[in-house]
């Protein structure tokens, strides 16, 4: 038997249907605010003036500590100091005996044609310290010379007084095989280490061959680096 459905109940929901389609019929669409609203609005809440924004506190930068990274090296203070300064050229050529001792006041010919000769053999290139006082004039210099050419170079001053050098240009070819940075010893270096030298403005290959007349025990070591120089 199908369920008995009562009136009242049927009574009842048409109500409620009639009552919801009333509230969607009468909705109203929404409504945006006008100038007028906005400058009540604004009226009522005014954004603040200079005096109110710089009574407000400021905050304070995070505390964040760096990691602490050593000072950089003073050069010009080393090397005015007499601390012995190489090129990245000097490290890789450190083997190389002969070494030709300069000075950046000489004649700019005579320098052109020593750092010529000393990157085809492989000697040093050997100053006392910084021209005019600066390493920025010094690397100047020494860049304007080289140019794009691999050439050895150092400042060492206690060079200079390990092998007595009282002149410029002075060319020094060490006879043992021991790196002659020895002991710091300031200017007045009492090391006497194995060597042949010979001073004035000449050229590398002409020094060289001063060398073997005078001295012909050195002559294995100046040979190599006389064929090198002519390109042997």
């Amino acid at each position: 038997m199908p369920a008995r459905i009562e009136p009242r109940a049927i009574g009842a929901t048409a109500c409620a249907l009639w009552l919801l389609g009333a509230g969607i019929a009468h909705a109203e669409p929404p409504r945006w605010p006008d100038a007028d609203d906005i400058e009540r609005a604004l009226n009522a809440h005014p954004f603040p003036g200079p005096g109110r924004l710089g009574a407000q506190p400021v905050p304070a930068p995070p505390n964040v500590t760096p990691p602490a990274t050593p000072a950089p090296a003073d050069i010009e203070a080393l090397a005015r100091a007499g601390a012995r300064l190489t090129s990245p050229a000097a490290t890789e050529s450190a083997a190389s005996r002969l070494r030709i001792f300069i000075t950046l006041e000489m004649p700019r010919a005579s320098l052109q044609l020593l750092t010529d000769q000393a990157a085809r053999s492989g000697a040093v290139l050997v100053l006392r310290g910084l021209k005019a006082n600066s390493m920025r004039e010094t690397l100047a210099t020494v860049s304007s010379l080289i140019g794009e050419r691999q050439v050895a170079w150092v400042i060492d001053p206690e060079a200079f007084a390990r092998y007595r050098i009282e002149r410029a240009p002075t060319f020094v070819l060490r006879l043992d095989d021991h790196d002659d940075a020895g002991p710091s010893c300031g200017t007045d270096c009492r090391t006497t280490p194995a060597f042949v030298s010979v001073s004035g403005d000449v050229s590398l290959d002409h020094a060289l061959n001063t060398l073997a007349r005078q001295r012909p025990e050195a002559a294995p070591l100046l040979t190599p680096l006389l064929k090198r120089l002519k390109g042997f």
